[in-house]
């Protein structure tokens, strides 16, 4: 368990750390359209979400130290919990898909802020990079690292329920989700990366399935 600060320290904290996501996934959003990449947008956009990503880990892997059970390397993480993780990956590549072939069929509509597709090659390679390994990333530490690690740190099955359901919540909000049906998917899939963290008891596990579910979705697009 971390040695906790004060409750408003921790909120303020956490709001900063969700502005930093938002920010980036703004300018991400931004950043591509149907006719191709805004150069500066997308010069801004990586120096904006590397810097914050590269803070947002600092301050995560300094406050993990303050934990009694740190966590062990990826490898041998993945290892001792690949039945859970891949259940997880499974289970968030099937909801992509599903939403995505509603979609396609015409049974739900189409994401009003998804990914953009474009003839420009260099628009799904700029939203694989983007989405994989700067927005999934971003977005694990706020919902799950941080999220479990300011508010819900009891070890107790009213707090993991909570914590699960509350997560996804957020999951769900930073996505800035353009529709009902987009914050529900978000919320979801946020519930998966939720229970991938605590049983696991490492966000390098849910980072990653968070991280393959992105890939997924940058592909279906």
């Amino acid at each position: 368990m971390r040695v906790g600060e004060s409750p408003g320290t921790d909120f303020v904290r956490y709001l900063i750390w969700i502005a930093f996501s938002i920010v980036t996934l703004m300018l991400k959003n931004n950043a591509a359209s149907q006719k191709g990449l805004d150069v500066p947008i997308v010069i801004i956009f990586f120096v904006v979400g590397l810097v914050t990503l590269f803070l947002m880990i600092r301050k995560y892997v300094r406050e993990e130290k303050s934990f009694s059970d740190t966590a062990d390397g990826f490898l041998y993480s993945l290892v001792s919990n690949i039945g859970l993780v891949s259940l997880m990956i499974i289970m968030v590549c099937l909801l992509r898909i599903m939403v995505s072939y509603l979609q396609v069929t015409g049974k739900l509509p189409k994401f009003q802020n998804n990914d953009v597709s474009s003839p420009d090659q260099k628009v799904f390679l700029f939203n694989m990079v983007a989405n994989v390994f700067i927005i999934a990333i971003q977005q694990q530490l706020v919902q799950t690292g941080f999220f479990f690690n300011y508010f819900f740190r009891r070890s107790s099955s009213y707090s993991a329920i909570m914590g699960i359901l509350l997560s996804g919540i957020v999951a769900g909000v930073i996505s800035l989700p353009g529709s009902i049906t987009q914050f529900m998917m978000m919320m979801a899939l946020g519930w998966c990366y939720a229970l991938t963290y605590l049983y696991t008891k490492d966000e390098k596990m849910s980072i990653f399935v968070a991280m393959v579910s992105a890939a997924v979705g940058t592909i279906i697009i």
